[in-house]
């Protein structure tokens, strides 16, 4: 979460009761003022508290497009992802093996909200929000102070029942998803790098941009984000003296390469989701690819997860890394329940061929008997066969 938000964090004893939250005291079961020693006034006791998230609190994390509160808690298994990604072949995927079994929650968040959403704790939401016509992400337009005090977000490092269990997340944007010691992660992808730009910029002309050709141009974003643009760029940047705009959005940020303040380099997938008719973007050379990680908190030691949630997860991580339905690791998917089923129904059909077969034999051998005379052996036969349905009967 970011400083401001955390700034805010407190417990519930730290923060000021509201009147509201006091339980009244019937005046009829008050002591009078002459009551004598043997009777004993009960001191008022304050209803107990709860402190929950502000909708506008949890909009910081959750977006428009995210499912409704409701949703997320029937949800068995949650999965974030930040703007841009594509994680709809996994997810696809997911509900083709466990869909009847398991409920997935596709959980779109906010930019560099990802890990954000791995320890926020459903329990805190506000259970007058949970409608199904109304999300949690739906803000007032205006909020008091006074009111975004009283909600402080309470960020837990592994939650009972997270806002999502794993996320999809890039690192560059949250550094913090590289700690080993905190989180698990699986590196699913690279993403190449491309730098926005006016249609009408002379390095239109150019199908890839080799980031020299960028030393004179202004970024909107800090030189330490790119190593290589700040090597070539140093000189003019010394004297060219320009402040770099801070605190924005990706798409606000794209708002002013069209005004022409300057150019902006993102992952090429972040330039088709935000692209405008006025601009473009073009591949740059000599960058380091973008990655795209899975990302799921270590459970604490002493504590680990459930086993049923721990299978959840396993098998999430065994489509990411692309086993089959049939493979032998992970929960048994769709598929491969199906084709045991009818493993076993051709098993029990091959059994009843060969007992049939059997049963022919010996009543050919018997008819045969009957048929050549040998009145010796018939008898055997039919004793044979009486003594076998009586052991059946009994």
């Amino acid at each position: 979460m970011s400083s401001s938000a955390s700034s805010t964090a407190g417990t519930p004893e730290e923060q000021p009761v509201n009147d509201s939250a006091l339980t009244a005291i019937d005046p009829e079961q008050s002591a009078p003022e002459n009551a004598t020693d043997e009777v004993e006034t009960e001191a008022p006791t304050e209803a107990p508290t709860r402190v929950y998230l502000h909708p506008e609190q949890l909009a910081m994390i959750q977006t428009p497009e995210a499912l409704p509160i409701p949703v997320l808690q029937r949800s068995v298994l949650r999965v974030s992802y930040v703007p841009a990604i594509m994680p709809g072949k996994w997810f696809n995927r997911w509900h083709e093996r466990f869909g009847d079994r398991v409920q997935l929650a596709e959980v779109p968040v906010r930019e560099a909200r990802g890990l954000d959403s791995l320890h926020q704790d459903l329990c805190l939401i506000d259970p007058a929000l949970n409608s199904a016509e109304e999300t949690a992400s739906e803000a007032p337009a205006e909020v008091s102070a006074e009111a975004t005090e009283h909600a402080p977000i309470e960020r837990k490092d592994v939650p009972e029942n997270p806002f999502a269990h794993m996320s999809i997340v890039r690192p560059d944007r949250e550094p913090a998803s590289t700690d080993g010691e905190k989180y698990h992660s699986i590196r699913l992808y690279e993403e190449l790098p491309v730098v926005i730009l006016p249609v009408d910029h002379v390095l239109t002309v150019l199908d890839e941009v080799p980031v020299e050709e960028l030393a004179e141009e202004f970024l909107l974003q800090p030189a330490s984000d790119i190593p290589a643009y700040e090597k070539v760029s140093r000189a003019w940047r010394e004297s060219a003296g320009r402040i770099v705009p801070e605190g924005l959005t990706d798409k606000e940020t794209i708002e002013l390469v069209a005004a022409g303040v300057g150019l902006y380099i993102v992952p090429m997938s972040i330039a088709r989701f935000y692209h405008r008719k006025d601009l473009t973007y073009r591949p740059v050379v000599g960058l380091d690819l973008y990655p795209v990680h899975l990302v799921w908190p270590r459970a604490p030691k002493g504590e680990p997860r459930s086993e049923e949630l721990e299978a959840l997860l396993q098998d999430f991580i065994g489509i990411v890394r692309g086993r089959t339905a049939t493979s032998e690791r992970g929960s048994e998917t769709r598929q491969a329940r199906a084709e045991r089923i009818a493993a076993e129904k051709a098993k029990e059909k091959a059994k009843a061929r060969a007992a049939n077969a059997r049963r022919e034999a010996r009543d050919k051998k018997r008819a045969n008997a009957k048929k050549n005379g040998n009145a010796r052996q018939h008898a055997r036969q039919s004793a044979k066969a009486a003594s076998a349905r009586r052991g059946k009967k009994r």
